[in-house]
């Protein structure tokens, strides 16, 4: 894994307070992005194949004053660190759930989860309903439509192994991510690159995640663990998405032991940062209402 130095701490221009704690699974170091305080209603944020914890940047300025946020770096990603064992399945990634939920000691929590990361989430809350006080499962299904499976495979084939400036990383997420504010393309920048010496940029995520074909977890296995849930949960579907159907996300709502629905408008997959607003929109008055009943 390339370094990381260890001043690298982006300054937010909010100035909103961000703690980082490392948790341990084994070898594996695991870095997780904290906002807000230790004794507001803990939140944990799980975000998508490519992405890292800073993905919920904006989540966090407009959550973070009644929440405890934890963004995890999903091993392979971000400031964590790459698997020792190769290991990046559906299992491997619940089993760092489990260390974070008891090295942070957070007995009851909720987790917001994207894309792969809510699938983690909902295999995490299948086998842990005593910890589960909430879910929601953003852009994410049992089954995914090959339009966008194909879309990820073939954004991967044309994705260069590094870049000579920051320039050309820029001109390279731009093409990739055409409604992401500047901001969000700067955050893909610092979270998804490091930089070495003479200004060149490589990827900070572990190819191995993508080999060998990127299979998703079969249906059946996915649906029963949807079938598990037993914690108020929200699927939250983006209106434009090419990877879960409105139809499926009905059938997920119908599947759930207390299931909700919510869709974010102009939004494709990338929700979060194609309409921050929308999806904060979409996802704070359910945690409102279940975390502050």
């Amino acid at each position: 894994m390339p370094a990381i130095p260890s001043t690298f701490l982006p300054v937010r221009a909010d100035g909103m307070k961000e703690t980082i704690r490392t948790v341990k699974n084994g070898s594996l170091t695991l870095n997780c992005v904290c906002w807000g305080a230790d004794d507001a209603p803990a939140v944990l944020l799980l975000h998508g194949l490519r992405a890292y914890a800073h993905w919920f940047d904006e989540f966090a300025a407009a959550a973070h004053d009644r929440y405890q946020l934890i963004g995890l770096d999903q091993r392979g990603r971000g400031a964590s660190g790459w698997a020792p064992d190769g290991r990046y399945d559906t299992d491997s990634y619940v089993a760092d759930i489990e260390c974070i939920a008891d090295a942070l000691h957070l007995e009851r929590f909720a987790i917001v989860g994207h894309s792969m990361g809510g699938t983690n989430a909902t295999n995490y809350a299948a086998s842990h309903p005593d910890r589960m006080s909430a879910l929601v499962i953003v852009d994410s299904a049992p089954e995914l439509d090959q339009v966008g499976l194909d879309r990820i495979r073939r954004e991967l084939s044309v994705t260069p192994k590094g870049f000579p400036n920051r320039d050309a990383a820029r001109s390279f997420l731009r093409t990739m991510h055409v409604r992401a504010s500047n901001q969000s393309i700067e955050t893909r920048l610092d979270w998804m690159l490091v930089t070495d010496s003479s200004g060149a940029m490589t990827w900070r995520i572990d190819s191995a995640i993508f080999d060998p074909k990127m299979t998703p977890d079969s249906p059946e296995r996915s649906w029963n663990a949807l079938r598990k849930v037993t914690c108020p949960t929200l699927v939250v579907r983006a209106a434009l998405s090419d990877l879960v159907t409105a139809d499926c996300a009905d059938r997920m709502v119908d599947a759930l032991a207390s299931g909700f629905r919510a869709e974010v408008a102009e939004a494709a997959h990338m929700v979060v940062e194609d309409n921050p607003a929308g999806f904060n929109a979409a996802v704070l008055p359910f945690l409102d209402r279940v975390l502050h009943a």
